[in-house]
């Protein structure tokens, strides 16, 4: 069924059932990760390793998610969140068989089969739950995403919590049994669900290397990728740097971390509602401008001198402005990339559509991989404020790119109206058109 046809109160039940799942989904990937390194050590499985375990969710959402877009063309959207969240319930119970197994070679390689199958699993209800979402709000695109966006990011905050709670108070089966139960009873309630039509018509003529080759649709999404790598840069050497410098460990560096997102879970809606009222391309340039300057204070950078100091107050009203910050730099780019192609192509096909969302849904983990492997490497020869302030510079370089790219942007739709291709907006001073399926 045409989303967009749907009536108001299944509109609403199919939108709540994505959120919870995107909620379940996203709370997976960051639910050990408060204490299966613990857990791990105590086994002797050095960081390194549990790191990689951690790590294989987020490098499967990059390559489940333009599978998932094509598969979409094919399949019923309400068969494909069935399936994946059934089946990441069932892997969800087998992890926490895992502690059962003793030896820790076939831990380790059966770990990362079931975090594999978790990212796998996770990638399709991440994209399915975008694309249907945008399909029955075409013109509040902007909105409903960042509603969605505020789900996952609770999830994000509070999930490692819960299972440190679980496992602390009860037991490693607990923590991902209970996870697991969730899932299921999700599962159920999925049920529910209205199927929405995001199948390409029969006489679509395939998009899929006129986006992948275009850079001007691919940069909102590097933009967005980018600015993960810059909130995820500072996860994986938080705690150690606030432990030397402060005498704060681990649960200090989580305030922080919780703060941050708070920030991020406070901006979204209210920026979702403004995006579908005012141009798009306003939002990304304010973030453009200020990220890589706030950046610059979260170490805060040598060359500031003695400007700034660091203390505990400094950094967590850094990191509360990052968090308020990122929006701004990730939201717009779906909203873009989708008016991008109605300038370039005249109309947004299904087809297109799906690919687009799936690939701004991947730019996420591609960032989350990328910023904490950097971390890694540059830590090991920096120190905090050293190596935050070459990322803040790196922040210039690509604000630098986003000027470049507003600029071809404009030059484009310029173009678009002495043809008379259909697209009226002037970038920067009004809204794109509404973004609806034609």
């Amino acid at each position: 069924m045409d989303g967009n046809a749907l009536p108001f109160k299944w509109k609403i039940t199919n939108f709540t059932v994505l959120n919870l799942a995107l909620f379940v989904s996203y709370g997976l990937f960051s639910l050990p990760g408060s204490f299966l390194p613990l857990y791990n050590l105590d086994r002797s499985i050095s960081l390194d390793i549990t790191g990689a375990i951690l790590g294989a969710v987020p490098f499967c959402y990059i390559f489940m998610c333009p599978i998932v877009a094509k598969m979409l063309d094919r399949w019923s959207s309400k068969a494909l969140l069935l399936l994946s969240t059934g089946l990441v319930s069932f892997v969800t119970v087998l992890f926490s068989l895992m502690g059962y197994i003793q030896h820790n070679l076939l831990y380790i390689s059966l770990s990362f089969v079931l975090r594999i199958c978790q990212g796998l699993l996770g990638g399709v209800i991440d994209v399915v739950a975008f694309t249907v979402t945008a399909k029955m709000f075409p013109n509040n695109i902007a909105l409903t995403t960042a509603i969605v966006e505020t789900s996952l990011n609770m999830a994000i905050a509070a999930s490692p919590y819960i299972g440190a709670a679980l496992y602390e108070n009860v037991s490693f089966l607990v923590a991902f049994l209970v996870p697991g139960g969730a899932i299921f009873l999700l599962f159920l309630v999925s049920f529910l669900v209205k199927d929405v039509d995001c199948r390409k018509d029969q006489s679509e003529v395939n998009s899929t290397r006129s986006i992948l080759t275009d850079p001007l649709l691919i940069f909102p999404a590097w933009h967005c990728a980018f600015s993960q790598i810059l909130l995820n840069f500072y996860i994986p050497i938080l705690a150690p740097y606030t432990e030397a410098t402060f005498d704060k460990g681990a649960v200090f560096a989580g305030i922080c971390l919780l703060i941050n997102t708070a920030g991020i879970i406070i901006v979204s809606p209210f920026l979702g509602y403004l995006m579908d009222r005012f141009n798009p391309y306003i939002f990304l340039i304010i973030g453009a401008v200020t990220l890589p300057v706030t950046y610059l204070f979260v170490g805060p950078s040598p060359i500031l001198g003695e400007m700034i100091t660091a203390s505990p107050t400094q950094l967590i009203t850094v990191l509360a402005l990052i968090g308020f910050e990122m929006p701004l730099a990730c939201y717009p780019s779906l909203i873009i990339m989708n008016d991008i192609y109605k300038v370039r192509y005249k109309a947004l096909t299904p087809s297109a559509q799906n690919l687009i969302t799936s690939i701004y849904c991947g730019s996420f983990p591609v960032g989350a991989f990328l910023g904490v492997v950097s971390a890694g490497f540059i830590s090991r020869y920096m120190t905090f404020g050293q190596s935050t302030q070459i990322m803040g510079f790196l922040a210039i370089l690509q604000s630098l790119f986003v000027f470049l790219f507003l600029f071809l942007t404009l030059r484009l739709k310029k173009s678009s109206a002495a043809e008379k291709c259909g697209e009226e907006t002037p970038l920067l001073r009004e809204r794109p058109t509404s973004l609806a399926t034609h």
